[in-house]
C-alpha cells in the first residue's frame, strides 16, 4: 500500500461525508440465538475512476448501483465498500479530522469497533457479558437514529433485510 497524504485523508473524507453512509449493520444468527454487529462505510458515485481509487489506497471492493428498475435511460453508478468490522478502523481514524458531517456516526462506528475489539481480546470465544450485548445493541440503534432520513421523527423498529427488499422490488410486490 502507497504512503496516504493528508490531502488523501481530508479527500477521502469528503466524499464519505456527501456521498457516504457509515453504518452499523446487525444480523440474527440462530444456532448462538444473539445478534452479531459489524461496521459498513460506503461510498456511491458515478465516476468510478474515483471510487478505483479509494479501493487501492484502503481495500475493499466496488459493486455496480445501478438499479435496472430506472431503465434504460439511468447513468451508471457505483458503491465502493470497505472491507467491515475490525479493518474499517484505520479507514475511519484517518478520515476522522478532516470529517464535517460525520462526526457522530464516526465515533460511534469507532465505538463500536472498539468493543468488538476489546471483547475479542479479552473473552475470546467466551460468551459476551449481557451488559457488553446491551452497548452493542444500544449503539446500532444510536447509529441508525444518526443515519435516519427524511423529515418523519425516527422511529426504533426493525427493518427488513436489504435483500429481501430488492427481491421484493424486482418482483413488482
Amino acid at each position: 500500500m502507497t504512503e496516504i497524504k493528508d490531502t488523501d485523508w481530508a479527500y477521502a473524507a469528503g466524499f464519505v461525508d456527501g456521498e457516504g453512509c457509515i453504518a452499523i449493520a446487525r444480523s440474527f444468527k440462530p444456532r448462538r440465538g444473539r445478534f452479531y454487529y459489524s461496521v459498513h462505510i460506503v461510498v456511491s458515485n458515478r465516476d468510478r475512476g474515483v471510487l478505483d481509487w479509494m479501493q487501492i489506497n484502503w481495500g475493499g471492493w466496488i459493486v455496480s448501483a445501478s438499479s435496472p428498475l430506472r431503465g434504460l435511460k439511468a447513468r451508471q453508478a457505483w458503491n465502493w465498500r470497505t472491507q467491515t468490522g475490525q479493518s474499517a478502523r484505520p479507514f475511519l481514524t484517518g478520515i476522522r479530522p478532516y470529517l464535517r458531517l460525520k462526526i457522530p456516526q464516526c465515533d460511534n462506528a469507532l465505538a463500536m469497533i472498539e468493543l468488538s475489539r476489546r471483547s475479542r481480546r479479552t473473552l475470546g470465544r467466551q460468551t459476551l457479558p449481557k451488559a457488553w450485548l446491551d452497548v452493542q445493541e444500544a449503539l446500532y440503534w444510536k447509529q441508525r437514529e444518526l443515519n435516519h432520513r427524511g423529515s418523519d421523527d425516527f422511529v426504533r423498529k426493525a427493518m427488513h433485510s436489504s435483500r429481501k427488499i430488492h427481491r421484493l422490488r424486482l418482483s413488482g410486490a
